[in-house]
């Protein structure tokens, strides 16, 4: 895993050592209006969780965990981007950012930067996400970067979005 960059924005590996810059990111609760989990409870709990993730692949081996922290051009970490990656060129994507780097470019910037990596280094030809049905700005972001709605996730209340990647 290498770091990335995109057009205003840097991608780097995240790493344990990125704990409290995120932890500062994502304590607002706000960032959880349309996701289904909530902040991490303090500093240590996401670092324990960050150590885990470092392993970059699922305990059985057969899927990649592929994270990045997002930084913006000043250096300040905006939020993160991240895919799941499994044998069959397939991948899940997600992406979080801070309530104060909302609506500048960044999430687009970084979920770009992510799908080309994604397809030149992992050999990924399809990408899933899945947002809250609600979530417009989410909806936007994906349908600018080409992904086409599908059908519910797993609820009524999501919708995955899909892509193909040449």
């Amino acid at each position: 895993m290498r770091g990335l960059s995109g057009p205003g924005v840097l991608l780097e590996p995240q790493m344990a050592e990125h704990a409290a810059e995120l932890f500062a990111v994502l304590g607002d609760p706000r960032v959880y209006r349309y996701l289904d989990t909530e902040p991490p409870a303090d500093e240590a709990s996401l670092r324990a969780r960050l150590v885990r993730l470092e392993a970059r692949r699922s305990t059985d081996g057969a899927e990649i965990w592929l994270n990045w922290i997002v930084r913006n051009p000043a250096g300040v970490l905006v939020g993160y981007v991240q895919a799941t990656v499994a044998s069959d060129h397939g991948a899940d994507i997600g992406y979080v950012l801070g309530t104060e780097h909302w609506r500048q470019g960044y999430g687009r910037a970084a979920v770009a930067t992510m799908l080309d990596e994604l397809r030149t280094g992992y050999g990924v030809t399809r990408v899933r996400a899945t947002i809250e049905r609600d979530n417009d700005a989410s909806r936007r972001l994906l349908e600018r970067l080409g992904f086409a709605a599908g059908e519910a996730a797993t609820g009524p209340s999501e919708l995955q979005f899909v892509r193909s990647l040449p």
